[in-house]
């Protein structure tokens, strides 16, 4: 696939002399933020800022002890993805951490959907429930709000998500508090919190005010959330981003420690949340409900937790097969109509939990914006995920007559329609979309060129001072040009990576990764000649070598308790293709 190469271009030497800092780092700070913003990143383990700053939260504080004083039932409705499922043990354990009554409801994905719905807080009346507090939701609930006020339940709403704005500014529920750092009227200085963030913060309000500590497990929580629902890892983000992950690689909770024991992870970074931890948790929100899960959470129960984490494994196992049938029936689909530069593919049978895993791994292989539809009985239901150059959730705004619900924002969206829609759907979205050829290309920003006899020890030692990486926070990428590669080795049976040796201009050979194996294919059979990456396959070795240019990262590996430098090659192609 032709990828376009950036190398940023912006002067560093003021910015290093100022902070007497290394060359390499000024050079990969510049390229991120402005120069009057690197101390506060680098200041990764300053406190936090003081939770009662953010707007309501001293009344959520008061409404909240003084239910619980008086011996109130509490509701806590969550969400049932990780950051959801991660602000819920939080504020479940701090409320019972102080005496609370609670309990946790976390809808379906299925049959309640996202949010606190009314028929949810006629239910809590039913049972008594004096106060509902919502995590990780409600800011546009604004019915359920009503109802509640209708039923005398008092609401406190914390969430994170964007707010609607009316004529008169913000649009928000009816509730006792309203407890959202994007509220317009809020000098709370950071407003990028997910909802464990926010979650925590009241949290260490209500343990402050009722002069009782806080658990260290709490901060891990709003970690994985952080991480898990894709908030940049920038200001407060990255400091609870990196003191959970220090917090809970010295002592995690029982039913992470459980997790991280079938998923093989012995040191918890910003990857293994993502990409392992995560999607297990979440696996059980696609697959099945939540609800049977957040105990286990809150409970602590080591039995239990490993019950939970073989059981989460499995679902994670088969969420993966589903998803993989699902990507090669897109993928299929999509091959019907090659012209199309917004992809709309309709998949009635596949899981709608599963909709946009699918339609960000299509996004991945063909680079363009993305609608995976599924369902038919009871209606369409489908998820977008977009590229940079496509405002996903501005287009869809345009043809909002295809939609009977719909939301979200330049890169991802959710809706729901009519079966016999679609073709209009598409028909629209391609004729209105704007995209040029260029704008279908990947950008690939590098951060330096630096040969790779500099990819040292000392240099990965160095780099982990910018950690955690993520979100706004990417690792760096460093670029070479003109080595040539020698061999190449398979790793793992299933042959899913591959081990490469380079020779720079100087001769020294260099061992890398490469995940990426569809571009090494396409560059050794550009370099080497048709029909090379199959006599590799059976153990042919390079014998003069291909020219490449390659995109690198460095850092750590830990396996089975050893750490060894590694590089990984994420981009490459043919410096020298061959007649």
């Amino acid at each position: 696939m032709k990828e376009n190469w950036r190398i940023y271009n912006k002067s560093y030497g003021n910015t290093q002399h100022k902070l007497g800092i290394p060359a390499v780092l000024a050079k990969i700070l510049v390229n991120r933020m402005e120069e009057e913003e690197i101390p506060g990143f680098m200041e990764k383990e300053g406190p936090l800022t003081d939770p009662l700053r953010m707007k309501d939260m001293e009344k959520a504080v008061t409404i909240i002890l003084d239910h619980v004083g008086k011996g109130s039932p509490v509701m806590v409705i969550g969400d049932y993805d990780v950051d959801g499922m991660s602000s819920s043990t939080i504020l479940g354990q701090a409320l019972r951490s102080l005496g609370a009554k609670v309990r946790i409801r976390i809808p379906d994905r299925v049959e309640d959907g996202y949010g606190i719905r009314p028929y949810m807080v006629e239910e809590c009346a039913k049972e008594g429930i004096s106060l509902i507090l919502t995590c990780d939701n409600g800011i546009r609930e604004f019915e359920a709000a009503r109802k509640a006020k209708e039923l005398g339940i008092t609401l406190i709403v914390t969430d994170h998500h964007e707010i609607e704005k009316g004529e008169e500014g913000d649009l928000l529920p009816e509730a006792a508090a309203v407890v959202n750092p994007h509220r317009s009227d809020d000098e709370y200085p950071f407003a990028m919190l997910c909802g464990a963030g926010v979650a925590y913060q009241l949290a260490r309000a209500l343990c402050a005010r009722a002069e009782f500590p806080e658990s260290p497990d709490w901060i891990g929580y709003a970690a994985l959330g952080t991480v898990c629902d894709v908030m940049p890892l920038l200001g407060e983000n990255r400091k609870i981003v990196y003191r959970g992950l220090k917090q809970w690689n010295q002592n995690p909770p029982r039913a992470i420690r459980a997790l991280m024991k079938v998923g093989g992870v012995e040191k918890l970074d910003v990857y293994t949340f993502g990409f392992v931890i995560g999607p297990m948790i979440n696996s059980g929100g696609r697959l099945e409900q939540q609800q049977k899960y957040i105990d286990i959470l809150l409970e602590e129960d080591p039995v239990q937790a490993e019950k939970m984490a073989n059981r989460l494994y499995e679902l994670n196992r088969l969420r993966q097969k589903m998803t993989e049938k699902g990507i090669e029936e897109g993928i299929a689909e999509v091959e019907k109509t090659p012209g199309d530069r917004v992809l709309v593919v309709y998949l009635p049978d596949l899981h709608e939990s599963l909709a946009g895993l699918v339609a960000g791994r299509i996004k991945e292989k063909y680079q363009r914006p993305v609608f995976v539809l599924t369902g038919r009985a009871e209606g369409v239901k489908g998820s977008g995920r977009s590229i940079p150059a496509y405002d996903m959730f501005a287009h869809m705004n345009r043809v909002s007559e295809c939609f009977s619900r719909y939301g979200g924002h330049p890169m991802a969206a959710g809706l729901s329609m009519e079966e016999s829609r679609i073709p209009k759907l598409r028909a629209l979205l391609n004729d209105q979309c704007g995209l040029e050829e260029e704008d279908l290309v990947p950008l690939i920003h590098i951060d330096m060129e630096m040969p790779l006899r500099y990819a040292n020890e000392g240099m990965a030692d160095l780099l982990e001072v910018l950690e955690p990486y993520g979100t706004a926070n990417p690792k760096p990428l460093f670029a070479q040009r003109g080595v040539k590669l020698l061999r190449l080795f398979w790793m793992g049976q299933q042959k899913k990576a591959a081990r490469l040796l380079f020779a720079d201009g100087e001769g020294d050979v260099y061992e890398c990764v490469c995940f990426r194996l569809q571009a090494l294919k396409e560059c050794i059979e550009e370099g080497a000649g048709q029909g090379m990456w199959n006599r590799l396959d059976q153990g042919e070795a390079l014998t003069e070598g291909v020219g490449v240019d390659i995109c690198y990262q460095i850092g750590w590996n830990f396996y089975k308790g050893r750490k060894k430098l590694q590089r990984i090659v994420t981009n490459i192609r043919c410096s020298f293709p061959k007649p």
